[in-house]
């Protein structure tokens, strides 16, 4: 038995009448009539009741009439997700994201994409950028919003597309009390002496190293009083008078008493970054390129080449 023989019943049990049923399938009526018989011979049973002015349903026709119903529904519902999935209007998709993506850029993005694409299911987790760019390689997550750049091995560049988001420059972060807070700006030097909160290098090796070899470049070794493992609790540290730290300008959004952001000299920035793995990649991670829901204006989704 096929879909299209219960579709051919069911036609006939809805019209009760074979030559417009089979105007409405467009075959002929004797093939019709030979494709009902050899259903029924097939399920051992009576169907219809027919003469030749009336066709009618027998009570097992009726009764399969019902589960013919739920089987071609079901059917086309299958076929349906299935073509809403290769247009990426339903599946997964996996984002990860530092915290300070939290700040503006993850909601923001969250926001326009669950606009145009309401039924796709979205699963998030924090991630730092080492973890972010291992499981991306490893096609465990999608995508992510991570710090730019990415560790230079070849394997990674030879997997992975990045794009430069935003950059925004360090500041230092110290409590309200501290003497650098009514500073207008601070250079690196001024620290020397102070206790420094920093990024734990298992955590963040690239941006640990960043910051301890700016300090390098103005003449010290930072005096590392706790090793954290985000600028968050770094921030809690500093407010509670443990030291000094870094954080992005965006931290100032975050609602963190006790702390002031003095900017800094010396040309600290961070880069935030797109990250996804290159090559072929499922539909819902093209729409999503494509919307590019991370910009403040988004545009008309244009075309990513799938091989970017």
């Amino acid at each position: 038995m096929e879909l299209r023989h219960l579709r051919y019943f069911v036609s006939v049990a809805e019209e009760l009448h074979f030559r417009k049923a089979a105007e409405k399938l467009h075959i002929v009526q004797p093939a019709l009539s030979k494709q009902i018989s050899a259903l029924e011979r097939e399920l051992g049973v009576l169907l219809l009741e027919r003469d030749r002015r009336t066709v009618t349903l027998t009570e097992a026709g009726r009764a399969f009439l019902q589960e013919a119903l739920a089987v071609l529904a079901q059917a086309d519902g299958a076929v349906a997700r299935a073509r809403a999935v290769e247009r990426g209007e339903v599946g997964r998709l996996s984002i990860g994201f530092i915290q300070p993506a939290l700040a503006d850029l993850l909601p923001r993005s969250l926001r326009v994409f669950r606009r145009h694409y309401p039924d796709v299911v979205l699963s998030l987790g924090e991630a730092t950028s080492r973890a972010a760019v291992e499981k991306i390689a490893a096609r465990t997550m999608h995508f992510a919003f991570t710090r730019l750049p990415v560790p230079d091995r070849p394997d990674l560049a030879a997997c992975l597309s990045t794009e430069v988001i935003s950059e925004e420059p360090v500041e230092l972060v110290v409590p309200c009390a501290h003497p650098l807070a009514s500073r207008e700006r601070v250079g690196l030097a001024d620290i020397a002496r102070e206790n420094v909160v920093l990024i734990d290098r298992k955590v963040e090796p690239e941006l640990h190293d960043y910051y301890v070899a700016a300090c390098h470049g103005a003449g010290f070794s930072p005096r590392v009083a706790h090793e954290v493992n985000s600028t968050w609790i770094a921030i809690g540290l500093v407010a509670g008078g443990l030291g000094v730290g870094f954080a992005p300008r965006s931290a100032r959004r975050a609602a963190q008493r006790g702390v002031a952001y003095v900017p800094l000299d010396g040309g600290l920035r961070l880069t935030m970054g797109a990250l996804w793995r290159s090559g072929p990649r499922p539909a819902v991670l093209d729409n999503f390129l494509r919307l590019r829901p991370w910009e403040k204006a988004p545009q008309e989704p244009s075309a990513v080449p799938r091989g970017a």
